[in-house]
C-alpha cells in the first residue's frame, strides 16, 4: 500500500509538471497516480470492494490509451484510435470478468513496448529516447513478479518493488516527454 501512494504522488508530480505543455502525457501521468491511489486503497482495505481494484485496472487502462496518443498525436487517425480503444476494452473486460490482472499486464505490454518503443523503431523513428529507456527499465520488474522476489514480506514485495521501478519508468518517460515538447516547439518557431 506505500509503495502505491508513493507512486501516486510521483505520477500527481509529473501530471503538474506536464499538464500545460502536453495534454496526453499529463493525462497518462495523471490517470497512472490515479490507479496507483485507488490500487493502494484497496490493498489496505480490501474489504471495501471489488470495484475499487476494478476501478483502479480502468484508470490504469485509459493510462496506456493516452501513452499511445501523445506518441502518435500526429498519425492519429479515426482507425488507430478506435484500434487502440478495443484494444485497451477487450482486455480491461476480461481482466475484470476473470479478476485476473495479468490481462492489464498484456495491456502494458502491448502499449507501451510494442505501439511505443517497436512503433517508434519501425515508424515514427523520432520519439525521445528517454520514453523508449524507461519502457525498457520497466521491464526488469518482470524479473520480480516472475520470481516474486521478496526483501520484506510486507513493505518490499515483489508488487512494491514493481512500484519503484515503475518511478523510475516514469522519470525516464517524464523527461522524453519534456524533450519532445521542446523538440516539437522548436520545429514549430522555425517554420
Amino acid at each position: 500500500m506505500i509503495s502505491d501512494i508513493i507512486l501516486s504522488i510521483f505520477a500527481f508530480y509529473f501530471y503538474f509538471i506536464h499538464r500545460n505543455n502536453n495534454k496526453q502525457w499529463s493525462y497518462f501521468f495523471l490517470l497512472i497516480g490515479l490507479s496507483a491511489l485507488v490500487g493502494g486503497v484497496h490493498h489496505g482495505y480490501n474489504e471495501i470492494g471489488e470495484q475499487y481494484r476494478f476501478l483502479s485496472w480502468g484508470f490504469l487502462s485509459a493510462s496506456l490509451v493516452f501513452a499511445i496518443n501523445a506518441v502518435y498525436h500526429q498519425f492519429i487517425d479515426f482507425w488507430l484510435k478506435s484500434l487502440i480503444l478495443l484494444k485497451s476494452i477487450l482486455l480491461l473486460t476480461l481482466s475484470i470478468y476473470y479478476t485476473n490482472f495479468m490481462f492489464m499486464v498484456f495491456d502494458t505490454f502491448l502499449s507501451l513496448l510494442v505501439f511505443i518503443v517497436i512503433g517508434n523503431l519501425i515508424f515514427i523513428k523520432s520519439l525521445s529516447k528517454y520514453i523508449s529507456y524507461g519502457i525498457l527499465i520497466s521491464l526488469s520488474s518482470v524479473f520480480f513478479i516472475v520470481f516474486q522476489v521478496n526483501s520484506d514480506s510486507q513493505y518490499l514485495t515483489y508488487n512494491d518493488i514493481g512500484h519503484y521501478i515503475t518511478i523510475i519508468t516514469l522519470s525516464f518517460i517524464s523527461k522524453g516527454a519534456k524533450e519532445d515538447f521542446i523538440k516539437d516547439n522548436l520545429k514549430i518557431n522555425r517554420a
